[in-house]
């Protein structure tokens, strides 16, 4: 005796990518601050600025993060376009206007997401340490600061992959 065909039905566009992008943050939140240790076994204080700084670290970290994930997201939305787990609807297509103007390669759209985040974010962060009178953390407080901040911003950039993948796809 054979079992029903059950049709699975796509999970909706905001479930999908709330699912997506809270994978990637954790993935990130913790495999981040495993490679600042790997950086720094001797879990030495990090100045914010200089040579081996937190704020070269995470302008390297922000595009780094960004065209991985752009690449593995990218490529997951594919996947799951061609099985049936999502759908292309037109709901969002209205406010993909910005997205739809950058590069439709997940490496070129996930370097520009990481360029234009590293040059915005890092300068702000940076003021803002400066004028509470932060110049520096000890390892323990890097490792925390590069915890969250990888996984928002893994978050953020997989939402953003996921609606530019999207909108890559014919309207039906």
């Amino acid at each position: 005796m054979n079992a029903p065909d059950v049709q699975k039905t796509p999970q909706s566009l905001s479930q999908y990518a709330r699912t997506q992008g809270l994978i990637a943050a954790l993935i990130n939140a913790v495999l981040n601050p495993v490679l600042a240790w790997v950086n720094n076994r001797n879990m030495e204080f990090m100045m914010l600025s200089g040579n081996r700084g937190i704020v070269m670290d995470t302008v390297i970290t922000s595009v780094v993060v960004s065209v991985l994930v752009a690449l593995f997201v990218a490529w997951g939305v594919r996947r799951d376009l061609k099985a049936g787990r999502l759908t292309a609807t037109n709901e969002f297509r209205r406010k993909g206007r910005l997205l739809s103007c950058l590069p439709s390669q997940a490496w070129a759209f996930g370097l520009i997401l990481g360029f234009g985040i590293a040059f915005v974010l890092t300068p702000l962060t940076l003021a803002l340490f400066h004028l509470i009178g932060i110049f520096g953390f000890s390892f323990a407080a890097f490792a925390l600061f590069k915890a969250v901040y990888t996984g928002l911003l893994a978050f953020v950039v997989t939402r953003l992959v996921i609606f530019q993948q999207l909108l890559l796809v014919p309207k039906t």
